[in-house]
This record gives C-alpha cells, sequence and structure tokens, in this order.
C-alpha cells in the first residue's frame, strides 16, 4: 500500500523560496521542450529518453533526465487518451527520487527537514517542515524514495509517501452493499444512511462561478465531507463492499442542464477512490456491479419498472411493496453481488 502526506514548505526564507521558483519555473521550460522534441520525432513509447535535447540549461544531466522522464510519460499519455494535439505541462510540479532528495526527522526546531540537491549550480537546498496528525498517522509505515514537489498559488509544497505491506483479506465477516447518491451521499443495504448533507454541498459549490477561489474552497469541503463519510464506516465485521460501477452516469444519464451541473460537482470517482483506500487497509474485497435496475426492481417480487420509484420512495406497480428508494438500490446491488438479483433470473 501506498500513502500520501503533504507538507508545508513555505516556512522556509525568502532566498529558499525564491530559488524553489526559479526551478520550478525552469523545470517547466525544459518538460515543455522535450515534449516538443518528443512530439516531432514521433517517440511515444519506452521507458527513458535516450537523446536529451539541448536546452540550454543550468540543470545538471540528472534533473534533465528526471525532466525527459516525466515529459515521456505525458507524451505516452496524450497518445493513449488518441489525442492528436501535443500535449502542454503547464502544472509547477516535480517528481524527485532518492538521488535529489534526504528527509530528516527532528533535528532541532522544525520536525521534517527536506534536503534536495543534485539539481545543478551546486544548489543545496535544506527546507524546513513541521510534521502533523495527517503525517504522524503513518508511523511504522516506511518512507518511500520519491518526493513530489508542487508549486501553487498557496505556495510551495511536498508531497511525501509511505509504503506498507497491504494486510491478507479477510475470509469471513459480513458483506456490505453502498448506494451511492445525490440526496444522500450513501445507503446501505440495512437502511442506513450516511452524508445526508451532501446535496447542500453540492449546491453550494454550482452557485460559484468556477475557476474562482470560493469555487476551489468548496470543491475541497466536498472531498473533505466525501473523505470523513467514508472513513467513519465501521467495517471492523465486514469480509466483502459491493458498489455500483457508474463511471459513465453522466454520459448515459438523460437528465437536465439544471440537474447535471449539480450532478457534476457530485463526484462518484472520488467516493470510489476513498472506498479502494479504506478496504485496502482494512483487509475488505471491494466489487463493483452492473447497475442496471438496481434502482427499478422490486426486492420483494422482482417487477422491473421506472414507475416505481418517485423521488425517494419506491412503491412497487405489481405488488404494492415500499421502502427508501435508495435502501431498495442498497439492497438491490448487494443481491446482484451475491448472484440473488430476482429479475436477474427473470430473463429481464
Amino acid at each position: 500500500m501506498i500513502r500520501k502526506s503533504t507538507l508545508n514548505l513555505n516556512q522556509s526564507n525568502n532566498n529558499k523560496l525564491s530559488q524553489l521558483s526559479d526551478i520550478f519555473s525552469e523545470y517547466q521550460r525544459i518538460v515543455n521542450l522535450i515534449i516538443q522534441s518528443l512530439w516531432d520525432q514521433q517517440i511515444f513509447h519506452g521507458n527513458f529518453v535516450k537523446n536529451i535535447p539541448d536546452t540550454k540549461t543550468w540543470f545538471s544531466q540528472r534533473l534533465q533526465q528526471c525532466a525527459a522522464k516525466q515529459a515521456l510519460a505525458i507524451v505516452k499519455s496524450q497518445r493513449k487518451k488518441k489525442r492528436k494535439t501535443m500535449p502542454q505541462f503547464n502544472n509547477k510540479t516535480i517528481e524527485l527520487d532518492s538521488r535529489f532528495c534526504e528527509i530528516h526527522q527532528d533535528l532541532n526546531s522544525f520536525s521534517i527537514w527536506i534536503k534536495l540537491s543534485s539539481i545543478g549550480n551546486k544548489i543545496k537546498l535544506w527546507l524546513p517542515s513541521q510534521k502533523h496528525r495527517q503525517f504522524d498517522k503513518f508511523k511504522g509505515w516506511t518512507f518511500s524514495k520519491s518526493i513530489r514537489l508542487r508549486q501553487t498559488e498557496q505556495g510551495i509544497f511536498c508531497d511525501v509517501y509511505f509504503e506498507k505491506s497491504e494486510p491478507d483479506k479477510k475470509i469471513t465477516g459480513k458483506e456490505q452493499s453502498f448506494d451511492i447518491g445525490y440526496k444522500k451521499l450513501l445507503v446501505d443495504n440495512d437502511g442506513n444512511k450516511y452524508g445526508q448533507n451532501f446535496e447542500q454541498i453540492c449546491e453550494k459549490i454550482s452557485r460559484k462561478e468556477q475557476g474562482s477561489k470560493s469555487f476551489k474552497r468548496s470543491l475541497q469541503e466536498r472531498d473533505e465531507y466525501i473523505n470523513k463519510t467514508v472513513k467513519d464506516i465501521d467495517l471492523s465485521v465486514t469480509k466483502t463492499i459491493y458498489l455500483e460501477d457508474l463511471k459513465n452516469v453522466k454520459r448515459s444519464s438523460k437528465i437536465g442542464h439544471k440537474f447535471m451541473n449539480k450532478l457534476q460537482r457530485w463526484s462518484y470517482s472520488k467516493v470510489i477512490q476513498r472506498f479502494q483506500l479504506i478496504c485496502e487497509e482494512a483487509g475488505v474485497q471491494l466489487l463493483q456491479v452492473n447497475p442496471m435496475n438496481t434502482s427499478r426492481t422490486c426486492c420483494n417480487c422482482g417487477t422491473i419498472s421506472a414507475e416505481s420509484r418517485k423521488g425517494e420512495i419506491f412503491k412497487c406497480v405489481e405488488c404494492g411493496w415500499s421502502a427508501d428508494a435508495d435502501h431498495v438500490g442498497a439492497k438491490n446491488i448487494l443481491l446482484r453481488g451475491q448472484g440473488k438479483m430476482v429479475s436477474d433470473f427473470a430473463g429481464n
């Protein structure tokens, strides 16, 4: 397992911050020059760049190789997505391995120091930071040999990585399923509801001007809400979790523009990613099932009808059985995962 923790480097003095800013700008320039060279030569494969173009830089040969590796990854990704235009490296991020960085702890009043070297121009930087609660939770994990430096509007940050062996998957325990929704973030097969304020958060984002600082803060609030909601689920006696595979829901849903604007803030993928992390740490198997008709199928008689669902309520048009609509969805997800969904056997 690999996990990330972010350290704030903005406590460095102005001279160090200025040097870092120059490094980011030069790195971005070099990556884009190498992307241009790779694109012109139609080099879209391989694990490293054999011939780095003359970039007239003060960077060390090692750091140029690092930039070339990142440029090649960007070009390969562009081709994999079948995009015909040459990509641009606009982010100020630098991936560095142990040849460039050392992490030292508890040397003085700062609990963390990041030492950078082999940059070029005989530059050696000692960058101070402080541990925090999220960092400390990885006590007992092993430091990865790589870091990522990032420059954003908020300053300069360092992502450090921790590694630990994944626990064995549980062979005993209960099976659980969750319906991922918009009104309520999650409802499980027992009818428990999680994240009932999620709709208000999405509506708040939809009212913000896209790209504004308040918009970005609202997105962060959404992500933190998702993380906390999923993290608080008790998996101590759970061996398997079933979720719907909704990766194409936005593309296929025939819904109005007003609701689509809110749905875009739903971020189903972030919910899945969070489940993947907590299940991995807890030794729980995570499986995704076909979502077809899980919200339209009666758990009592197996009748499929879109008319059975009216907003938050499900009432079967055939047998009259009634329940919370998201609870019905969660129950059907569990049944499909277990191979017991009635409509699957009825040929519907």
